[in-house]
């Protein structure tokens, strides 16, 4: 079967990123009856990036949908590929005591990594990120596995409570900027430092708690009037 992970050089972002990557990507609607994404909100979904990029070949899409069938239909041989691909390709690395970063909700929110952890062994030198719109998630913590896993809160317009919340227990949260009058993003929201997250994919696993990752609207997200973009003064 193919390879269930792409590479992260093959992501403009994420081929920035200081650790090598591999990132998971899956269909982003509901297959079969499971909601890929159960947190997603109108906004987001109308600017969602799942067809920029690789996204748009048909080819591409198809495969994600292939992966989220097997992930919907058979979740233990979908886990044990996944552990496999992972280690296969940490391997190098976890050998020369170097970190190796993994994103298993490239364009989805689920509980891949709890799931995973629990069930298979992965080498130790992997660190795990997301984005999420659970605010019950968000934040830096270690699993009982000992690896590390670092969830951003992803702004949507909606959440704005929750984020602050979050905010102020240390956990990172990722906000979209309208930035057409020019590329600088504010130096703080609510209070709160705002990083540029555009500089790299993994930068959330570096930055103090209590960050904004600032990202610049792309794509659809230019046109947005739901709130999902947050309007720069």
């Amino acid at each position: 079967m193919k390879k269930l992970l792409s590479n992260g050089n093959s992501n403009a972002k994420t081929k920035k990123n200081d650790r090598p990557t591999k990132l998971l990507y899956m269909t982003p609607t509901t297959v079969e009856g499971k909601e890929m994404c159960p947190f997603a909100t109108k906004g987001c979904r109308a600017a969602c990036l799942y067809t920029s990029g690789m996204g748009i070949f048909k080819n591409v899409q198809e495969s994600r949908y292939e992966r989220t069938l097997m992930y919907v239909r058979n979740k233990k041989v979908f886990l044990e590929y996944l552990a496999k691909e992972i280690n296969g390709s940490s391997k190098f690395h976890y050998r020369k005591g170097k970190e190796f970063a993994v994103r298993l909700n490239g364009t989805s929110d689920q509980p891949l990594v709890e799931n995973l952890i629990r069930h298979q062994g992965i080498h130790k030198n992997v660190v795990f990120y997301d984005y999420t719109k659970n605010h019950k998630k968000a934040g830096e913590r270690y699993l009982p596995s000992g690896h590390r896993y670092v969830v951003a809160l992803s702004y949507s317009g909606e959440n704005e409570k929750e984020c602050i919340e979050a905010l102020k227990r240390g956990a990172i949260v990722a906000t979209v900027f309208d930035t057409k009058k020019g590329d600088d993003l504010p130096s703080k929201w609510h209070g709160f430092n705002v990083v540029d997250g555009d500089e790299r994919d993994d930068l959330m696993l570096d930055v103090p708690s209590g960050t904004v990752l600032g990202l610049r609207a792309k794509g659809k997200a230019k046109n947005d009037t739901s709130g999902f973009v947050v309007q720069v003064k």
